[in-house]
């Protein structure tokens, strides 16, 4: 029922903010709307393309950057001398900049047919959103958090502002409280909406989370991972990549349809990827030989993940079976690759044991006494 509602709706003008991208749950609130059908354009005061929370290709958003508003500002200002009323209310209420931003943001609005306009936080963007509902006629909306209430950038204009929305969304109690008795907004206007959040994503109930580190490239079996990954897509398991390099990994797992079932993280330090290891269940090494990257040696994350007690799942790839003792499989195989992890999803007292067993190995072959041999024999060459 609620779908349908949605999908009979007009367009809305969404008013936020992209400078670091949109806030996390204003991002989710949008995807929300968008998968349920609902027809949004984000409107932006500031934009930075590329941050995690960067709007998705399917949404539709308009921006204004500045040095466009610094370009257009004489037409602007002069459409805007045909708006007295509006300009002497903003220079009263040092609140020029909004009505400008609500000017350009007013001419897209109606060129896109939007029939209603909806804030996130009372600050500027409510601002620009009062000047463009005194523009347009649209009903306006907007949701209140806090910081807008203590700390507000332009006490006077909100006051203003506040006052002709048709609907205020406040996220607690406090808000509404606030609203009621410092700014006097009428109680039928007021709605308490608190934040949503999805208990399915959020929740207590912990993956298997199977690690992979290495350099993005072919030799490394990314794509063999991934695959294996889609193969265990109804097992309750999470894959967790990191690295750096030239193959695109996250466009890889796009393209193979398991993105949702993959973390990936940049370049990590030590003390970050001690923190991996020891947050993992599961380490997995899927490389294969490369015609033009060749085999694999030892790989010195191997070991790291070895040393912090993990059972390793890994395909016989050049010297890797000189480490590995326990899960070898084949080159070039995702089932086997599947078949092996999900072995040790099923099996925690396994995963126990194997972990145990690679401490042991790192412990008796690989520990500290290789480096001072090394130093020692490096040395001796000045005896000779």
């Amino acid at each position: 029922m609620l779908d349908n509602k949605l999908k009979e709706t007009g367009s809305i003008a969404y008013i936020v903010s992209m400078g670091a991208g949109l806030e996390s749950f204003v991002y989710r609130e949008v995807d929300w709307l968008y998968k349920k059908g609902l027809s949004i354009t984000l409107f932006a005061t500031k934009f930075k393309k590329g941050d995690t929370y960067s709007p998705k290709k399917e949404w539709s958003y308009f921006t204004f950057p500045m040095h466009m508003l610094l370009l257009s500002m004489p037409v602007i200002l002069l459409k805007v001398l045909f708006k007295p009323a509006l300009l002497i209310e903003a220079l009263r209420n040092n609140a020029l900049i909004d009505l400008i931003f609500a000017m350009k943001f007013s001419t897209e609005i109606k060129c896109r047919k939007i029939k209603q306009i909806h804030c996130h936080f009372g600050d500027h963007k409510l601002f620009i959103g009062y000047f463009c509902k005194k523009i347009t006629g649209l009903p306006l909306s907007v949701t209140i958090h806090s910081h807008e209430l203590h700390v507000n950038p332009n006490e006077k204009m909100f006051k203003i502002a506040i006052l002709e929305c048709d609907r205020i969304f406040a996220i607690s109690k406090l808000a509404v409280n606030i609203l009621t008795k410092r700014y006097f907004v009428s109680s039928d206007k007021l709605v308490l909406n608190k934040l949503a959040l999805d208990s399915g994503v959020w929740s207590s109930k912990k993956p298997v989370r199977v690690l992979t580190v290495g350099r993005f490239q072919p030799q490394k079996g990314f794509d063999d991972l991934f695959a294996a990954a889609r193969l265990l897509k109804d097992e309750n398991v999470e894959f967790i990549v990191v690295g750096f390099g030239p193959l695109n990994v996250q466009a890889l797992a796009r393209k193979m349809g398991v993105e949702d079932k993959i973390v990936f993280f940049e370049k990590f330090g030590l003390k970050q990827l001690r923190l991996m290891y020891q947050s993992c269940d599961i380490y997995c090494l899927p490389s294969i030989t490369h015609p033009g990257q060749g085999k694999e040696g030892i790989p010195v994350v191997l070991m790291e993940a070895m040393a912090c007690g993990l059972p390793v799942v890994a395909t016989d790839a050049g010297a890797v079976n000189e480490l590995v003792k326990q899960t070898l499989v084949s080159e070039r195989s995702p089932q086997e690759l599947a078949g092996a992890i999900l072995k040790l999803i099923q099996n925690p007292e396994l995963r126990y044991e194997q972990g145990e067993q690679n401490k042991l190995i790192i412990s008796e072959k690989h520990d500290m006494s290789n480096i001072e041999e090394f130093s020692s024999q490096l040395l001796d060459l000045q005896k000779q």
